[in-house]
C-alpha cells in the first residue's frame, strides 16, 4: 500500500484502548437502554476523548520518533549543544488537554530552543490554532460570555474569560494582514 508506514510497538496504544472501550460501551445494555439524543449526547462526549488520546497518541510517536541534532541555534545565533529529551509543555486542542514532548536544546545562561515546536506550528500559548479560530468565530458572533459558553458547548474545553479575550486580541491584531 503506497504510503503506508508501520507504526512502533505500542504507538496509539491508548487510543485503541479508548475506541475499545467506546465499541463495548456502545455494545452495551447501557447504551442499548438508552433514547437517541442521550446516546448522541454520550458518544459526542466519548467521541471527542477518542480523539483527544489519537492526537495524543500522534504527538507521543513524534516525540519518540524526534532525532537529536547538533545544529541547533537559537534566535541569538548561539548554537545550544546540550539536549534534553521529554521536556512537556501543554496544548489545549479542540478535543482537550494534551501533551507535547520534545527535545530541548540548551546553553548555559540562555534560552531553550525546540524545533519540533517549530516543525508542528505550535503556537506560543497553550492553545491551538483550532481552538483560537472558534474562539475568533464565536467571539465575532456576540459577547466573551456567549462565545465561552459555545467552545465549551461545541466541544468539551472551558476556556477562562482572560484567556478568551486574549486570543481575540491577537486574533484581531491580524486582521490588517488579512
Amino acid at each position: 500500500m503506497q504510503g503506508y508506514v508501520a507504526v512502533q510497538d505500542g504507538a496509539f496504544a491508548e487510543s485503541r484502548r479508548c475506541f475499545g472501550e467506546l465499541e463495548d460501551w456502545m455494545a452495551s445494555e447501557e447504551a442499548a437502554g438508552l433514547q437517541h439524543a442521550e446516546l448522541e449526547d454520550q458518544l459526542d462526549v466519548r467521541g471527542r476523548e477518542l480523539l483527544r488520546r489519537l492526537f495524543q497518541d500522534r504527538l507521543d510517536l513524534t516525540a519518540a520518533r524526534e532525532e537529536r541534532r547538533n545544529d541547533v541555534r537559537g534566535e541569538d545565533g548561539v548554537v545550544r549543544t546540550r539536549a534534553e529529551k521529554g521536556r512537556a509543555r501543554p496544548l489545549v486542542t479542540r478535543f482537550g488537554q494534551v501533551s507535547v514532548s520534545r527535545i530541548a536544546y540548551r546553553s548555559p545562561g540562555r534560552s531553550n530552543v525546540h524545533p519540533l515546536d517549530a516543525a508542528l506550528n505550535l503556537p506560543g500559548e497553550k492553545h491551538s490554532h483550532g481552538l483560537r479560530k472558534l474562539t475568533a468565530i464565536e467571539a465575532a458572533r456576540g459577547s466573551i460570555g456567549a462565545a465561552g459558553a459555545a467552545i465549551t458547548r461545541a466541544t468539551g474545553v472551558r476556556v477562562g474569560k482572560r484567556q478568551l479575550e486574549e486570543m481575540v486580541r491577537r486574533a484581531a491584531a491580524h486582521v490588517e494582514a488579512f
